[in-house]
């Protein structure tokens, strides 16, 4: 007699790959605790502008500054950020009472170490309007970065000059949990999404002090650095939005950068967080689909948000298309060269700008194994240390196989951002 199965669907790109678990081996499907979306969309936007956090409306402070070129900083294409450009037409409105005209303010998008957003990517992100009237600039981490005043922790950062040649800076983004930083949004449009690499690379390189984590930011030494950074280069405003996992908005966060971003991080606490229940043999996650996937440098992040829930022997089986491969050279370059104890001994001053995902990975790949489904060929999956698997019926085999016919597996669709909580007895 056969077992009754659980029919599941997971994002891949921009399709669904879908298989049948037997429902004995299926702990649960962890989902975000998620909230209803504001119905009325832009009135809720105008209402954050109207009444910002901390700040006088926008309005305001255009008409007592007078800027001659403002600037926005805007996300890249890995990051969604839905109604975008609905957002950045309000800013644009914003400019025009104030007198500013077309193409006499900037913006910048915040690709930190990432490639430039192709023109096609840009107009689809930002919206006609915007790509139209706005000076749009991508951040490159290589050139034209000046150095800021010495942090307290005695370093320089290094941070894109138009930052500092702007006379208005508006910033904007989303907020969403990030086991590197705490939570994104706020000020890390600016370190890392406008920083050089260098200064990328060493605040990253702090994952090896052990002290960040999703939904972390009390003493973690990364989120602390973006916050000092962000301080120096002085943003005049902040319009940030919490998503819900469709992509939809649970909120807008409007004002003064800092308490701005703070109301918005207990928002995304409560929309982003999941609850699991035992330590599980293995996990079976997906990013949730294009872009989330596009590479395997952005799915990275999915293993420390999931590691947690895993018991040491376990196994994590991620599925992500990764589109564009590996991402990231220096990331896979570390991955294939050193084993994993090299990597988690490498000194916090020898980790560069792409390396603090291997270390990422290695923390995790020290406790687990983990499985790609994947468009990456076989054998560079395997040389990056993943195990290679065909699709997920591949890796459910496996799963049975090496953890026993009564294995127990959560499965997680919407991993990239999920902050997950162990759920009191």
């Amino acid at each position: 007699m056969a077992l009754p199965t659980k029919h599941i669907e997971l994002a891949y790109g921009d399709t669904r790959l879908k298989f049948d678990m037997p429902e004995k081996n299926l702990l649960e499907i962890l989902s975000v605790s998620g909230r209803d979306a504001v119905g009325d969309v832009p009135a809720a936007l105008d209402k954050a502008m109207l009444k910002p956090i901390g700040s006088p409306p926008l309005s305001e402070l255009l008409k007592k500054f007078n800027p001659q070129r403002p600037l926005i900083i805007a996300s890249d294409h890995t990051r969604v950020v839905p109604y975008y450009s609905l957002i950045l037409d309000r800013l644009m409105d914003e400019f025009q009472k104030a007198g500013i005209g077309s193409n006499q303010a900037d913006l910048l998008i915040a690709a930190g170490n990432h490639r430039a957003p192709s023109c096609e990517e840009r107009e689809v992100m930002y919206g006609h309007n915007a790509f139209d009237q706005l000076n749009l600039y991508a951040h490159n981490c290589d050139q034209n970065c000046i150095a800021l005043s010495r942090l307290t922790n005695g370093r320089e950062v290094e941070i894109n000059q138009r930052l500092l040649e702007s006379d208005f800076i508006i910033a904007t983004g989303k907020i969403t949990p990030h086991y590197l930083a705490g939570y994104s949004g706020g000020r890390k449009a600016v370190m890392p999404g406008c920083a050089s690499r260098s200064s990328i690379a060493a605040n990253h390189a702090m994952i090896a002090r052990r002290k960040n984590g999703t939904g972390q930011i009390e003493g973690n030494p990364i989120h602390l650095e973006m916050v000092e950074a962000a301080s120096l280069v002085n943003i005049d405003f902040l319009i940030n939005v919490v998503p819900t996992p469709d992509d939809k908005i649970a909120g807008f966060f409007a004002g003064q950068w800092q308490r701005a971003w703070e109301s918005g991080v207990n928002l995304c606490r409560q929309v982003w967080s999941a609850e699991y229940g035992e330590l599980a043999d293995c996990i079976i996650a997906s990013a949730g689909g294009y872009p989330l996937d596009i590479n395997l440098y952005q799915m990275q992040r999915l293993l420390n948000n999931l590691e947690c829930a895993v018991k040491p022997g376990g196994t994590i089986a991620l599925v992500g298309q990764c589109r564009e491969g590996i991402g990231q050279d220096g990331f896979g370059q570390w991955m294939e060269r050193y084993s994993i104890k090299e990597i988690l001994s490498t000194p916090e001053e020898n980790i560069t700008a792409e390396a603090h995902r291997a270390y990422a990975t290695a923390l995790v790949m020290d406790k687990c194994e983990v499985l790609l489904v994947s468009s990456i060929e076989k054998s560079k999956t395997q040389d990056l240390k993943f195990k290679f698997m065909p699709d997920c019926q591949s890796a459910l085999d496996h799963l049975k196989h090496k953890h026993g016919a009564d294995y127990k597996c959560y499965v997680v669709p919407q991993a990239n951002s999920i902050m997950l909580e162990r759920r009191q007895p």
